[in-house]
Order: structure tokens, then C-alpha cells, then sequence
């Protein structure tokens, strides 16, 4: 439930700050989630208001989980995708993980291996946010 409040309240601020801004320019969104590239913590695959992973980056290091396949433990990983990471995807395969849900659907199935295949040897992002 805290979550989802902040997740909302996130999204409020920044749609406040975003009517702000409309006057200063052109807002560069690649991926067309309504979070400008610039704030956005994934900004080629949409995680936007209207995406059920809606910017959620559950491992904080500043890329969201759409972008995110990067699990080595601790946190933010070791800043690629590799073998280990898709091996610890497949360990979850069919459960729930909030760490290994790319898509925000609650759950760990075909849509989260595809997105994690896609980067497969890459590093995690692009990512406004990371740290």
C-alpha cells in the first residue's frame, strides 16, 4: 500500500513539475511513457503512469526494473547482464519477485525472460536516475 501511495504521489509531483516546464521548450520522451527522458529511469522501454511498473526500481540503484536485469547481490549488481543474472530469473521463473519483475505484473513469465534476453550482455539502462 505504501508503495502504490508513493508511486502516486510520484507520478502528482511529476506531472506538476511537467505542467511547469511546458512553457520552456521541447520535452525529449524516447519512449513515449509521459516521463520525460530526463526524470525517466528507463527511458527506451515505457514504465510510465500509464505501465503497470509505473518507474518502480525496487533495487534503488536508479535504473527501473523494465531497464533492470542487472540482480547480483548487493545492489545496484555488477552493472551487466550476464549468465548469473538470467539463471537467477530462471530460479524465479513462474513465481512472484519484485526484484525480477520487469513488467510490473506481479509476476515472473515469459515478458520479464524477453526483456532480460533482450539486454543480455549489456549493461543495465539507460537511466536518468542511477546512481
Amino acid at each position: 500500500m505504501k508503495i502504490k501511495f508513493m508511486a502516486l504521489a510520484s507520478t502528482a509531483l511529476l506531472a506538476f513539475g511537467l505542467s511547469l516546464a511546458a512553457g520552456a521548450g521541447s520535452i525529449t520522451d524516447t519512449d513515449t511513457d509521459l516521463i520525460p527522458d530526463v526524470f525517466d529511469n528507463c527511458s527506451t522501454v515505457a514504465n510510465g503512469p500509464g505501465e503497470a511498473s509505473n518507474q518502480t526500481d525496487t533495487d534503488g540503484d536508479g535504473f527501473g526494473n523494465n531497464c533492470d536485469c542487472d540482480f547480483g547481490a548487493p545492489a545496484p549488481g555488477d552493472g551487466f547482464i550476464l549468465g548469473s543474472d538470467i539463471v537467477e530469473l530462471f530460479g524465479v521463473f513462474g513465481g512472484s519477485s519484485a526484484l525480477h519483475d520487469q513488467d510490473g505484473d506481479g509476476f515472473i513469465l515469459g515478458t520479464d525472460v524477453v526483456l532480460c534476453f533482450a539486454a543480455f550482455g549489456g549493461a543495465p539502462g539507460p537511466g536518468a536516475t542511477a546512481i
